[in-house]
């Protein structure tokens, strides 16, 4: 039986289990063929997983046209704005239609996407035929596949095998191997973690619960219903949601109910943890630090938003989630196949990270499995989407150039050897007219969209991916339960890329998604053939010669940046040549943690600039009282526009004082205030008495146990009459006497 004919007797069959409804031409053009399939072999009453795909949408252009000056963050709400205001108006005749279904029970699990103006739910095939029929807008409805996670993974199944037979990799006091490799404990070292870096894991849920992730995950304060500032809480002998906000309510009004760390789209609830084991170990490449005794994550600082879908719309779903909640950058270890049935939507892939970009996320997402399966997914189509999107910025062997979108592709190398895996994917990757080539591909390619060719155009070299190699195959990670677990694949190298990301942006966050990709994929580690090839990309990620070009991007030329030390001030002082719209200078401090290391960076005050000029401008500071202790210090010279560099870094101790000692009070004679300053060579029990001058105590000002160091007393005298008197400090068996004068 050819094709044809199979094709025909299918749409007869769909339209006679339709019998109670009269079934036009543009109706069953509306209802994608996939579709009408699979409704021909369902019973009247099963609910049918379906997507139905507006005709409007706004593009990255739209977009980007309207935001582009804008900064980072301030970008991603506006261009929020702007989509949601655009789904209100193209979406309310559909979304009166389907509530009405809805009374009616014949639709549930209903999502509107307004990112790519979508709109997801489970329908009986009778409310199939009459949403096409009865909403106007509509470009066609599709069946939304739901995928086992294991079908969706690309880690060899190596986290499922680990969790069904209960193995687990003993605590180890050394980082996992691919942190070593990629040199992020050099950056930590330099005192970036990823501090204020949120990541959404788009993956198979996360145990929010290990000590090694508790920390970092995110909480939505939306669904803060008591206002206690956690939606998670220590109950006593276990991490839960908070009570207090598990009230069925949606409080953030997005729609799901008390999505308290993120949601599972799946099974369309709160419950992230549920068969977890994969997501857990990308979590903890991510962000894991540790406690429980490897240290498993890159970025071990940043914030992890818990996300889980199954279909295509669920995967858009989750992505519009992390746009929405303000994540930085999107990882996911997911992937859809060329294989699959249907295969990936690909033009909706990529309009949905070209809605990233816009909004400013970068998105880490890999590639398969696959370079030892060409046969089921060849050349071009050996790289899974929504790793084969383009990136945010074209590399300058991608001679061919087409548009650009969120996504850093990952291939996979052996941690131990840094040596590609041979199961890592094959590019280029082909944004064409697929049909041209496969017929029997079922979603057009839009023109736009057709700007990487490789087959339909002789000669052409497609889009170079995968874009950047990391370690997947021997690293450790995080497991279900608080241990951990041996990881592997494409989905152990991605993480470890969006954490690279995360060191850079805590380190600068106004950084754009174009910035990271250059960054990282320009300072990568040179591997394969020279330039960026199509097994390793640009080469393998090295987090901490990343992290030094980041560094060194400074727009404002610094000619001198000093340290001094007075006792407990520290005096800065740096100098500009030039300076291009300076706004000026942020200090940032940062002391030795003893065992610990450095601390992170804080703000001590900003400084303003002189805007633009050509002249040479000179700055000081003085940072004062310090305990004794190293402290390092970095300028964050800041732009108008709201982008920002680092100077480097300079270092200074502050020493324990080599005496006991009470100096003269300043200013003297005074009215009502003074300063009282001493300094202790050691830890001593200190008093600080006023006497009259007949040798009459007045005053105990302090009577307490110090520790060594320089110390100061802000002395009111408001309460005497002008006149002089005696101040004097008993520190052990040190004692020093002083005059003072009040003048009233």
């Amino acid at each position: 039986m050819n094709k044809m004919l199979r094709f025909t007797i299918l749409i007869a069959i769909f339209i006679i289990a339709l019998h109670n409804h009269t079934i036009s031409q543009e109706v069953t053009n509306i209802i994608h063929p996939y579709l009408q399939g699979v409704m021909s072999s369902s019973a009247d009453n099963e609910f049918i997983d379906v997507y139905v795909v507006m005709k409007d949408r706004l593009n990255y252009s739209d977009l980007h046209s309207q935001t582009y000056m804008l900064p980072r963050k301030t970008k991603r709400d506006e261009v929020v704005r702007i989509l949601k205001n655009y789904a209100a108006v193209s979406q309310n005749e559909i979304k009166n239609f389907i509530s009405f279904l809805e009374e009616q029970q014949k639709v549930s699990n209903v999502h509107y996407n307004w990112v790519i103006n979508v709109v997801s739910l489970k329908a009986l095939k009778s409310s199939i035929v009459d949403i096409a029929d009865g909403v106007s807008n509509i470009q066609s409805i599709h069946y939304d596949r739901q995928f086992t996670i294991e079908e969706l993974v690309d880690d060899f199944g190596i986290s499922k095998y680990n969790y069904d037979n209960n193995i687990s990799v003993e605590a180890t006091l050394a980082p996992q191997p691919g942190l070593t490799l990629i040199r992020a404990p050099l950056v930590w070292a330099e005192g970036d973690s990823g501090r204020g870096v949120l990541v959404a894991n788009i993956d198979s849920g996360t145990d929010w619960r290990h000590p090694d992730l508790v920390n970092n995950i995110w909480r939505n304060l939306g669904e803060d219903a008591n206002n206690n500032g956690s939606t998670i809480i220590w109950n006593g002998s276990a991490w839960v949601f908070d009570p207090g906000d598990i009230n069925g309510i949606d409080d953030d009004g997005n729609g799901l109910i008390d999505d308290f760390v993120g949601w599972n789209y799946q099974s369309n609830n709160n419950d992230v943890i549920t068969g977890s084991s994969h997501g857990t170990a990308t979590s903890g490449i991510v962000a894991g630090y540790g406690t429980n005794g490897t240290q498993t994550g890159v970025a071990p600082a940043a914030n992890l938003i818990i996300l889980k879908p199954s279909g295509e719309s669920q995967y858009w779903l989750a992505q519009q989630y992390a746009i929405e909640k303000g994540a930085d950058i999107i990882t996911s270890s997911l992937s859809y196949k060329w294989y699959f049935s249907p295969k990936p939507n690909y033009p909706m892939f990529r309009q949905m990270t070209d809605m990233e970009l816009a909004a400013g996320l970068l998105h880490t997402n890999s590639t398969s499995n696959d370079g030892g399966s060409l046969g089921s997914a060849p050349i071009p189509y050996n790289i899974a989407t929504p790793g084969n999107s383009p990136g945010p910025w074209v590399h300058p062997d991608q001679t061919l150039v087409g548009g650009v979108s969120s996504v850093i592709g990952s291939a996979n190398v052996l941690a131990s050897s840094d040596v590609i895996v041979s199961s890592s994917p094959y590019g280029p990757a082909a944004w064409e007219n697929i049909q041209q080539v496969f017929p029997t591909y079922p979603y057009p390619m839009p023109p736009e969209y057709q700007d990487y060719p490789y087959q339909t155009s002789p000669g052409s070299m497609g889009l170079i991916k995968p874009d950047i190699a990391a370690p997947g195959n021997g690293t450790t990670s995080t497991a279900v339960g608080g241990g951990y677990q041996s990881f592997s694949g494409t989905s152990g190298a991605t993480p470890h890329l969006a954490g690279v990301a995360a060191l850079l942006l805590g380190a600068n966050p106004n950084l754009e998604p174009s910035d990271l990709s250059r960054i990282m994929q320009t300072t990568a580690v040179e591997k394969g053939d020279p330039g960026k090839d199509n097994r390793y990309g640009a080469g393998r990620v090295d987090a901490f010669d990343a992290y030094q070009q980041m560094l060194q991007e400074i727009p404002v030329e610094l000619t001198a940046f000093n340290i001094d030390v007075n006792r407990d001030e520290v005096i800065l002082r740096w100098s500009t040549a030039t300076e291009t719209n300076n706004n000026g200078f942020e200090i940032q401090r940062a002391f030795l943690h003893n065992e610990f290391g450095k601390s992170p960076y804080a703000p001590v005050v900003f400084v303003e600039g002189y805007g633009t000029t050509t002249e040479t401008k000179n700055y000081s500071y003085s940072d004062k009282p310090l305990n004794p202790g190293i402290y390092f210090y970095r300028l964050k010279q800041m732009d108008f526009d709201g982008s920002f560099t680092y100077s480097q870094e300079v270092s200074v101790e502050v020493s324990i004082p080599a005496e006991f000692s009470l100096m003269q009070n300043y200013p003297n004679p005074f009215n009502p205030m003074t300063t009282i300053e001493y300094s202790l060579a050691e830890k001593a029990d200190v008093k600080i008495l006023i006497y009259s001058v007949l040798g009459e105590q007045i005053s105990s000002l302090v009577n307490m146990t110090k520790e060594a160091g320089y110390h100061k007393y802000y002395f009111d005298a408001s309460g005497l009459p002008s006149g002089t008197y005696i101040y004097q400090i008993r520190a052990g068996s040190f004692v020093q006497t002083k005059k003072m004068m009040v003048i009233k």
